[in-house]
């Protein structure tokens, strides 16, 4: 299955929304991905797969952490998917920021993700 960049975009939006549903995550149409597989094999189960995009989703993710620019972005990803606070408006408040700041921030990180991810994906970087 290859999936166009829209398709890919969905994609990684709906395995950050289920990053902590191991279940729903096996749905999802990233795990037939060149990314996955390229590190679980074919044959592997969707247990692996679905581990395997759970920590591509975070190592990603962590990338974000290494300015204190973009490490703003890391922490709204982290407070709305990895370690979620109950409603986005509480990650706003854990973060310390307006709710539009917070918005501004994770839409920044998930852009950040979907383009990293699908650099790798095209095979533009390792």
């Amino acid at each position: 299955l290859v999936l166009s960049q829209p398709e890919f975009a969905d994609a990684v939006r709906d395995a950050l929304r289920q990053v902590n549903r191991m279940d729903e995550l096996q749905r999802n149409p990233l795990m037939r991905s060149r990314l996955v597989l390229d590190r679980t094999g074919t044959a592997s189960t969707l247990a692996l797969r679905s581990t395997t995009l759970q920590t591509l989703l975070k190592e990603t993710a962590q990338l974000l952490q290494s300015s204190p620019k973009t490490n703003r972005a890391y922490r709204a990803l982290h407070h709305t998917y990895f370690q979620p606070a109950a409603t986005q408006e509480l990650a706003a408040e854990l973060l310390d920021l307006p709710f539009s700041t917070y918005r501004r921030h994770l839409k920044e990180g998930i852009d950040h993700v979907i383009e990293t991810l699908w650099e790798r994906e095209v095979g533009n970087m390792e």
